[in-house]
């Protein structure tokens, strides 16, 4: 058990809000036009020769969508919080304020194949395996404490969260070894983890759950 001060939640929601508000807005700064590729070439075929920073832009964007989601749904759940859990949340945030840079990264070195393509795939699943494992750490301190949880919700649910974000912990991991052989391979497990945390953004149901209020 916590023995920690216990304090409201408003503060960091507020804050954990504002940090993935700037950094989603920012993620437009990446996408521009070449201008000496517009001296050769034209403004037509210029906007179509950034589609990486487009794909890049959007992947991020969707990203940080479904991490602002899933934060809504954990902070939706929690009464409390204590140091140790909002520690946990910087760490969270920092990982959402850099995960803009490898997938940008991605974007400029994964059609040139080779080490390169290798090195972007990898160091976007290493990011988000470091923040699949925030999110592990987060419900498995709330199992721990299961004081800070609203009613219903307790240490077993918390448990049953934890599991369902190690699932994502070990896809990711499983990518990133994978993008050493096959990057193309890895990005689509990447977004495969995406589209699973989007359609599961509101956490574990089950009938003894259900009727949460609010």
């Amino acid at each position: 058990m916590s023995t920690t001060r216990l304090g409201s939640t408003n503060r960091t929601e507020a804050f954990s809000d504002g940090v993935m508000a700037i950094a989603i807005t920012l993620l437009i700064l990446n996408v521009r036009v070449d201008t000496s590729y517009v001296a050769g070439h034209g403004l037509l075929r210029a906007l179509g020769h950034e589609w990486p920073a487009y794909l890049a832009y959007l992947t991020a964007f969707i990203t940080i969508a479904i991490m602002w989601l899933n934060h809504h749904a954990l902070f939706d759940k929690v009464a409390h919080i204590d140091k140790p859990l909002a520690w946990t949340n910087l760490v969270l945030l920092l990982t959402v304020s850099v995960l803009p840079f490898p997938t940008a990264v991605v974007a400029d070195y994964v059609q040139g194949g080779g080490i390169n393509a290798k090195v972007a795939v990898s160091a976007y699943g290493l990011v988000s395996v470091v923040n699949g494992g925030c999110w592990m750490a987060a419900w498995h301190h709330l199992s721990r404490n299961p004081q800070l949880l609203r009613a219903p919700f307790d240490g077993p649910y918390a448990l049953l969260e934890r599991r369902r974000t190690a699932v994502g912990v070990s896809t990711y991991a499983v990518a990133t070894a994978i993008a050493w052989v096959v990057p193309v391979v890895a990005l689509l497990l990447y977004l495969a983890m995406a589209v699973f945390y989007a359609a599961t953004s509101s956490g574990s149901q089950t009938p003894a759950y259900e009727a949460v209020a609010d």
